[in-house]
Protein backbone atom coordinates (compact mmCIF):
# COMPACT_ATOMS: atom_id res chain seq x y z
CA UNK A 1 0.00 0.00 0.00
CA UNK A 2 1.31 3.42 -0.93
CA UNK A 3 1.16 6.29 1.55
CA UNK A 4 -1.09 8.12 -0.90
CA UNK A 5 -3.78 5.40 -0.84
CA UNK A 6 -5.69 6.62 2.26
CA UNK A 7 -5.69 10.16 0.87
CA UNK A 8 -7.18 8.91 -2.38
CA UNK A 9 -9.88 7.05 -0.44
CA UNK A 10 -10.75 10.23 1.49
CA UNK A 11 -10.71 12.43 -1.63
CA UNK A 12 -13.01 10.08 -3.51
CA UNK A 13 -15.32 9.57 -0.53
CA UNK A 14 -15.93 13.28 0.01
CA UNK A 15 -16.20 14.03 -3.71
CA UNK A 16 -18.81 11.26 -4.11
CA UNK A 17 -20.77 12.33 -1.03
CA UNK A 18 -19.92 9.26 1.05
CA UNK A 19 -18.33 11.61 3.59
CA UNK A 20 -19.47 15.09 4.50
CA UNK A 21 -16.94 17.89 4.21
CA UNK A 22 -16.80 18.02 8.02
CA UNK A 23 -16.10 14.29 8.33
CA UNK A 24 -13.47 14.59 5.62
CA UNK A 25 -11.80 17.46 7.48
CA UNK A 26 -11.79 15.56 10.79
CA UNK A 27 -10.15 12.52 9.12
CA UNK A 28 -7.75 14.22 6.72
CA UNK A 29 -6.11 16.72 9.07
CA UNK A 30 -4.82 14.18 11.62
CA UNK A 31 -3.95 11.67 8.89
CA UNK A 32 -1.65 14.18 7.23
CA UNK A 33 0.00 15.36 10.43
CA UNK A 34 0.53 11.78 11.66
CA UNK A 35 1.77 10.18 8.41
CA UNK A 36 5.32 9.02 9.19
CA UNK A 37 8.26 9.25 6.84
CA UNK A 38 8.49 10.26 3.23
CA UNK A 39 6.02 9.85 0.39
CA UNK A 40 7.04 7.77 -2.63
CA UNK A 41 7.61 10.84 -4.82
CA UNK A 42 7.28 14.61 -4.92
CA UNK A 43 4.01 14.19 -6.85
CA UNK A 44 2.57 12.02 -4.06
CA UNK A 45 3.64 14.58 -1.46
CA UNK A 46 2.13 17.47 -3.43
CA UNK A 47 -1.21 15.69 -3.88
CA UNK A 48 -1.46 14.75 -0.18
CA UNK A 49 -0.44 18.27 0.85
CA UNK A 50 -3.01 19.83 -1.48
CA UNK A 51 -5.74 17.61 -0.05
CA UNK A 52 -4.65 18.60 3.48
CA UNK A 53 -4.98 22.28 2.55
CA UNK A 54 -8.49 21.67 1.21
CA UNK A 55 -9.44 20.08 4.53
CA UNK A 56 -7.72 22.84 6.47
CA UNK A 57 -9.54 25.56 4.51
CA UNK A 58 -13.03 24.13 5.08
CA UNK A 59 -15.45 26.36 7.00
CA UNK A 60 -17.69 24.18 9.17
CA UNK A 61 -19.31 26.81 11.37
CA UNK A 62 -22.84 28.04 10.75
CA UNK A 63 -23.30 31.28 8.91
CA UNK A 64 -21.71 32.77 5.86
CA UNK A 65 -18.38 31.27 4.78
CA UNK A 66 -15.51 33.78 4.90
CA UNK A 67 -14.13 34.53 1.44
CA UNK A 68 -10.77 32.91 2.19
CA UNK A 69 -12.31 29.56 3.26
CA UNK A 70 -14.16 26.79 1.40
CA UNK A 71 -17.78 25.71 1.40
CA UNK A 72 -18.74 22.02 1.42
CA UNK A 73 -19.40 22.15 -2.32
CA UNK A 74 -15.98 23.67 -2.99
CA UNK A 75 -14.37 20.95 -0.84
CA UNK A 76 -16.13 18.25 -2.89
CA UNK A 77 -15.07 19.83 -6.19
CA UNK A 78 -11.45 20.34 -5.16
CA UNK A 79 -11.21 16.85 -3.67
CA UNK A 80 -12.57 15.37 -6.91
CA UNK A 81 -9.90 17.17 -8.94
CA UNK A 82 -7.15 16.04 -6.55
CA UNK A 83 -8.44 12.44 -6.68
CA UNK A 84 -8.14 12.48 -10.48
CA UNK A 85 -4.58 13.78 -10.14
CA UNK A 86 -3.75 11.10 -7.55
CA UNK A 87 -5.06 8.33 -9.81
CA UNK A 88 -2.99 9.71 -12.69
CA UNK A 89 0.19 9.90 -10.60
CA UNK A 90 -0.32 6.38 -9.27
CA UNK A 91 -1.00 5.00 -12.76
CA UNK A 92 2.17 6.66 -14.08
CA UNK A 93 4.12 5.11 -11.20
CA UNK A 94 2.78 1.66 -12.03
CA UNK A 95 3.65 2.12 -15.71
CA UNK A 96 7.22 3.15 -14.82
CA UNK A 97 7.58 0.09 -12.62
CA UNK A 98 6.20 -2.15 -15.35
CA UNK A 99 8.65 -0.71 -17.89
CA UNK A 100 11.60 -1.09 -15.50
CA UNK A 101 10.65 -4.68 -14.77
CA UNK A 102 10.32 -5.40 -18.48
CA UNK A 103 13.74 -3.85 -19.14
CA UNK A 104 15.29 -5.94 -16.35
CA UNK A 105 13.84 -9.07 -17.93
CA UNK A 106 15.53 -8.42 -21.29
Amino acid sequence: MKKLDPYLVLAEAVSEGRLTAGEFMRLCLPLFTMTPGWFESEEHWEAAKDLFFVADDYWESPGETPSDLLTAEQVRDKAAAIAVRMRSVMAADEERIRLLEAADGD
